[in-house]
């Protein structure tokens, strides 16, 4: 167990190197409590003693009685609270529990809202099914497929809001106007959170949340993975984002869905685009326009049977695989640009020639076989989101979580792009 004494936190398991927050290799604790005050929002950072507007008060302290120990932090967050973190385990129990006292030391009434939110690291993978059971004490997380083990909260106290889905919807809605009381059980990339409503904290006044994490546990009673709009009878569950379809051709054939906005296909022969309308199943060489929109994208690994899935947004790109026996699904920009001045122009040639597009991008989350093509490199995915630019002077590779392989199509050469790094094949 890990506390950074700021709010986050990570938990491994004794012979096992990976996290059950946020693959630990990448080194941040990637769960605990997230603070909204108002217009304020305190949110936790991908990495310890890097969470700007808390500072330590103290701790964390370990007492040991035994099986059972805890950890006791206290910091403030902003400069209207402070928080009390008292986390007890006991070893060989896969569950943890937190009491967050949250404490009014300014000199008038707020309100917030509190929330234990996560990237969860399910079975060694960020894959895992959503799922929710609807009986008290609720459970809501993510579900390994091949244990049935679950990962995710237990309520303790009252939720006000729950949400199960891609982390980065988990942490953006709360940071936003709230968790919105759904389970996304085809996110390849999960995140959980729960929230509290503490509403007019009196000057001196503290309150106690209690949180309960699960972690590598036998599932609760009533647990399950929505399949259809309320369709479990669960509140707020959930339509999968996949619709059910044939599965992906090796070659052939993708599935494509809309997961956010408004996505338009380009099928050949024809050279019109027109608007895609929930699932479908295209052939290679389709071209999707995702710069008003998010697409999903299923296609076939390297098993026999076995799909992968990614989505790909701010963009327009054509659907490409790769042959033989470890095929790669492809994904090369194909937003038509203005060409690039050979030498700077004058007057109003200049003025029109800037007004004209010499960018293209296109941006990816995920993990699978999957590879952007820019004009000068190409980058295959080793991780869970990055961007690819054609520009005048190369093509430009930025990753923000995880990590991809680039080919300098003009250096013919590999360079391995990690998290918060870019490179720049040069035309």
């Amino acid at each position: 167990m890990i506390a950074d004494g700021l709010g986050a936190l990570q938990v491994r398991q004794d012979g096992v190197a990976a996290g059950l927050f946020y693959n630990p290799d990448e080194n941040p604790a990637h769960a605990g409590l997230e603070i909204k005050e108002g217009a304020s929002y305190f949110p936790l950072e991908a990495g310890f003693d890097q969470t700007p507007g808390r500072t330590r008060v103290s701790g964390p302290v370990l007492a040991d009685q035994g099986a059972t120990k805890s950890l006791t932090s206290v910091y403030t967050v902003g400069p209207n609270l402070r928080v009390t973190e008292l986390i007890t385990y006991t070893n060989g129990v896969p569950q943890v529990n937190v009491r967050y006292g949250i404490e009014n030391v300014s000199l008038t009434p707020t309100s917030l809202r509190a929330g234990a939110l996560a990237d969860l690291y399910v079975g060694s993978n960020d894959s895992g099914n959503g799922a929710i059971a609807g009986v008290s004490p609720r459970f809501v997380g993510g579900r390994e497929e091949r244990t049935g083990f679950v990962y995710g909260l237990q309520e303790v106290t009252p939720w006000r809001a729950f949400q199960e889905g891609d982390y980065e919807a988990v942490f953006g809605n709360f940071a936003a106007n709230g968790l919105d009381n759904t389970i996304d059980s085809a996110a390849p990339d999960n995140g959980v959170g729960v929230e509290f409503a503490l509403d007019a904290l009196q000057p001196g006044e503290r309150r106690d949340v209690d949180v309960r994490w699960l972690l590598a546990a036998p599932a609760p009673p009533g647990t399950v993975s929505p399949t259809a709009p309320g369709g479990n009878g669960n509140p707020g569950a959930a339509a999968p984002l996949i619709e059910q379809l044939p599965p992906p051709v090796k070659g052939k054939t993708v599935n494509v869905s809309v997961r956010k906005g408004r996505i338009f296909i380009k099928i050949p022969p024809s050279k019109k685009f027109v608007e895609l309308k929930g699932a479908m199943q295209i052939p290679l060489g389709a071209t999707i326009d995702a710069t008003k929109g998010r697409v999903n994208l299923v296609s076939t690994t390297a098993k026999p049977g076995e799909t992968q899935l990614a989505w790909f947004y701010d963009g327009i790109f054509k659907i490409g695989q790769t042959s033989g026996a470890q095929p790669i699904t492809d994904l090369t920009l194909a937003e038509t640009l203005a060409k690039c001045p050979k030498a700077k122009a004058k007057g109003k040639k200049a003025t029109a020639a800037a007004k004209k597009k010499k960018s293209r991008k296109l941006w990816g989350e995920g993990k699978g076989a999957f590879r952007t093509t820019g004009k000068y490199s190409s980058a295959t995915v080793r991780g869970t989101k990055w961007l690819v630019t054609d520009r005048c002077d190369g093509t430009l590779t930025q990753v923000k979580q995880g990590s991809v392989l680039v080919r300098d199509f003009k250096r013919k050469r590999n360079v391995l792009v990690k998290a918060g790094k870019k490179y720049l094949a040069r035309r």
